[in-house]
């Protein structure tokens, strides 16, 4: 592939564009693809064709389709990452932390469903290509370094952990993709306010009576 020589663009990156601005948007494009057609059914032609870009310069970005979905998932973790540090900054506490932080995670991925159901159709595909271990295990840490002194406090009940990260995870993105069922049950989807708020004080509320805080 031809590199930029004397000021002109490589092929395929629009006029005016940075090479990180092209990145971003084949990585939103990446995002909404997986998405709707998982993993499997997914090919790199596909994401050029939504990100507008040819297929060679997509691969100048990302050498295969397996790189560029882990990109996604990185680039998912470290906005979720930045949310949940700026929540535990504010030196809240445990009960107002946890809410907070709840709840901005709903907020995230209800702003940001292609990746509640892209996380859904890797769990589903068994691609292997789904949260890596090593970010898991820094949750964890994170989680265990937060509610086990508050468990020595006595501000909370004794939880396990992983079990919590997962019943969390689990609420969260069962509700945010289940827009239809909210539909036929309330008349109403989740882009309604009332019902967008009802679901998140819920997903709040079970969180904060499994520590015990509500």
């Amino acid at each position: 592939m031809k590199r930029a020589v004397g000021g002109r663009r490589r092929p395929g990156r629009p006029t005016g564009s940075t090479g990180d601005q092209t990145r971003a948007r084949v990585l939103a494009a990446a995002v909404e693809t997986f998405a709707q057609q998982g993993l499997a059914g997914t090919s790199m032609r596909d994401v050029s064709r939504r990100a507008r870009i040819r297929v060679s310069s997509l691969y100048h970005y990302f050498p295969s389709k397996e790189a560029l979905f882990e990109a996604v998932q990185e680039r998912a973790q470290t906005e979720i990452r930045d949310l949940m540090l700026t929540v535990v900054g504010q030196g809240s506490d445990m009960r107002e932390m946890a809410r907070e932080a709840i709840g901005r995670l709903f907020d995230f991925f209800l702003k940001n469903r292609a990746y509640a159901q892209l996380s859904y159709r890797a769990c589903l595909e068994g691609s292997g290509l789904g949260t890596d271990q090593h970010v898991l295990e820094r949750w964890l840490g994170f989680l265990e370094g937060t509610l086990q002194p508050a468990e020595k406090r006595g501000e909370v009940k004794d939880v396990d952990p992983a079990l919590f990260m997962a019943t969390v995870d689990a609420l969260v993105h069962w509700h945010v993709v289940n827009d239809a069922f909210y539909r036929r049950l309330l008349g109403k989807g989740l882009d309604d306010p009332d019902t967008a708020r009802r679901a998140r004080d819920h997903v709040i509320t079970v969180a904060l009576r499994t520590l015990g805080l509500e």
